[in-house]
This record gives structure tokens, sequence and C-alpha cells, in this order.
């Protein structure tokens, strides 16, 4: 029976697909943040299932039946690939996390991590974080992972999106804030891109579960790019 998640991740994926809808944006105000020394960073939990997707599959063209094709075949395989690469050792917002706070440190921040209540709403994630932690801001955070193939025939890539966003505990004025992509690239998509290596490209589900440690490397090079990027967004000279 198709679960009614693999039918809303069908849903979810025509809708990523396809959105051309701008992000939230704002460069950093470093006029603003002058005083900001210490930031307390957001944490979802740890992923513990991972999309292996089939944007274009053919079902997707043939109605409701298609459509409950398309869910149990991209059901089957993101199960494939999650037990293939094991959520508890992957642990990718763990690592962004830590990946994050390490640049934030070398760009002079100090910083703590605390990780949110499994389904904590967006407008309560500061006021959440600072119940647990203080500092002179908060850093939102919100990451997902999976692997993305345009077509059946098609190359698997890893995908993911982190959204940031700066929030000052003092007035809750935001003071930066973007949405990044790393590894499968939708044209239409207006974030900070960045491309994965080649070897990080796999032909079939077969390719992509048969070496789970180069899959998850496929996914750490993006995180650490990413981290890097945004901590040097937020240099404050």
């Amino acid at each position: 029976m198709i679960s009614t998640k693999a039918l809303a991740a069908i849903a979810a994926l025509a809708l990523l697909a396809g959105c051309a809808q701008a992000p939230k944006k704002q460069a950093f105000n470093r006029d603003a943040a002058t005083h900001i020394k210490s930031i307390v960073l957001t944490q979802a939990p740890n992923q513990d299932s991972y999309e292996a997707a089939v944007l274009g599959h053919p079902g997707m063209s043939f109605g409701l039946i298609g459509g409950l094709i398309a869910a149990a075949d991209m059901q089957a395989k993101s199960s494939k690939l999650s037990a293939a690469i094991d959520p508890t050792l992957t642990r990718l917002q763990d690592r962004f996390s830590e990946r994050l706070s390490e640049n934030l440190a070398r760009a002079g921040y100090q910083t703590q991590v605390v990780v949110l209540p499994k389904d904590t709403k967006e407008e309560q994630i500061v006021t959440v974080a600072r119940q647990k932690a203080s500092g002179d801001a908060v850093l939102a955070v919100g990451l997902i992972g999976a692997y993305w193939a345009a077509g059946p025939s098609s190359d698997y890539f890893p995908r993911l999106l982190v959204r940031v966003r700066q929030i000052e505990a003092a007035s809750g004025n935001t003071l930066y804030e973007d949405t990044f992509t790393y590894g499968y690239a939708n044209p239409q998509a207006q974030t900070i891109h960045l491309a994965s290596d080649a070897q990080y490209r796999f032909a079939d589900i077969d390719a992509l579960v048969a070496d789970p440690d180069k899959t998850r490397q496929g996914w750490y090079a993006g995180l650490d790019a990413i981290a890097a990027q945004i901590a040097a967004d937020l240099k404050k000279n």
C-alpha cells in the first residue's frame, strides 16, 4: 500500500521542480551586526530517511494511477538508499552544525548549537533557541538532503537545500538571510547554487547504494562548501 507520506512527497517534488518563486534573501547587515560576538545555531533533528527521487518520472504523466506507480517506485528506491547509507551514521544535520560552528569560530564568533524539538514551527525557532541558550544572535538553519535524478535514465546527483536566517536576539531584526542548494541543479530555483563534483554522480539506484561511504561523501562535500560560504558571508570585516 502506498503511504500518504509517499503521495505527499510526489506532490512536493512536482512543486520543488517547477517552482520559480524567489526565496527570501537579505545581504548581511554588517553595520547593524558590529556587536554580534556570540551566535546560537539551531539544528533540526537528524534525518531518519533520505529520498532517491526521479523528478521526471514517466508515471507522473498518467494521472492518479501513474502517480501511484511513481510514488511506489520512489518509496522503494528511497527505502533502499536509506537502508544502505544508515541514517544513524550519515547524520547530515549534525555534521553541518559542526562544520558551520568551526567556520564561524574562525570568523571570530562564539557559537552554541541548539537541537530543536521535532516539528518545531518556523515562527517558534527563535523563541525555542533563546530558551535553551543565550547569544547576541540566532542563526536559524534548515537543511534537507536527498539524491535527485532528472528522469529514469538520468544520473542521480546529491541534493542539499539549506536555508539560513540570522536574527538579532535583542530586537528580533533579520540581519542576514539566504538559501543555498548543492548538487542537482534546478535552473528555475533562485538560490546560491554550488555544483557537485562529477565523481558524485550515480548512473542508477544500484550504483547509488553500492558504496555508501562515497554516497555520504557526496553530501558531506556540499555541506562543507555551504558552511564555508555562510561563514564568509558573515565575516564582519
